[in-house]
């Protein structure tokens, strides 16, 4: 059960992946557009550790650098860095109530935005403008948010039974029960 639950969620990130590359560019407004994989790399990392969110917001922002982005490794390292962060904070939060979710979402933008503008500034890409940042990080925040609304109950049915069966199993050991 719980290897058809990661393939699952592997799918959703792949079906994001297609969505972040063909489809979302066509939604931009000001140049900004939502950022479905980001969505995907919070919601893995408030359902399960920091160093599965790291690892996770890695590879994902790899592949993101690999297929989207001019930078390699940004993506990566705001990915990394905004997984860890979310993960840290995994047991702080209760998970079921919807706004604590979509309030990780606007903060992770804010915190993977703010860190991809940095190293691209820090890159002499462009003059890096505070506004600018604010504006595009506030958009886009806007857009995850609204996205995380509408797949907040199916991303926290597939998240959270994952969590559970972690749970019992690891319970199952604690009593005995599997040695």
């Amino acid at each position: 059960m719980n290897v058809w639950r990661s393939l699952l969620i592997a799918f959703s990130f792949f079906i994001a992946l297609i969505l972040q590359t063909t489809i979302f560019p066509l939604l931009q407004y000001r140049g900004t557009m939502p950022d479905l994989l980001l969505i995907l790399v919070i919601f893995t990392a408030l359902f399960s550790n920091s160093t599965v969110g790291g690892i996770i917001g890695f590879v994902i922002g790899f592949i993101q650098d690999l297929i989207i982005s001019r930078y390699l490794g940004l993506c990566a390292l705001s990915g990394l860095i905004t997984g860890f962060t979310v993960g840290k904070l995994e047991g702080r939060f209760f998970k079921e109530n919807p706004v604590v979710p979509i309030i990780l979402v606007f903060v992770g933008t804010f915190l993977y935005n703010g860190v991809y503008f940095m190293g691209r500034g820090l890159c002499g890409s462009f003059p890096l403008s505070f506004v600018q940042l604010l504006r595009t990080t506030l958009t886009e925040g806007v857009y995850n948010v609204v996205l995380t609304f509408l797949f907040y109950y199916p991303l926290m049915l597939i998240f959270y039974r994952m969590r559970d069966s972690k749970q019992k199993n690891y319970q199952g050991y604690q009593k005995g029960l599997f040695r």
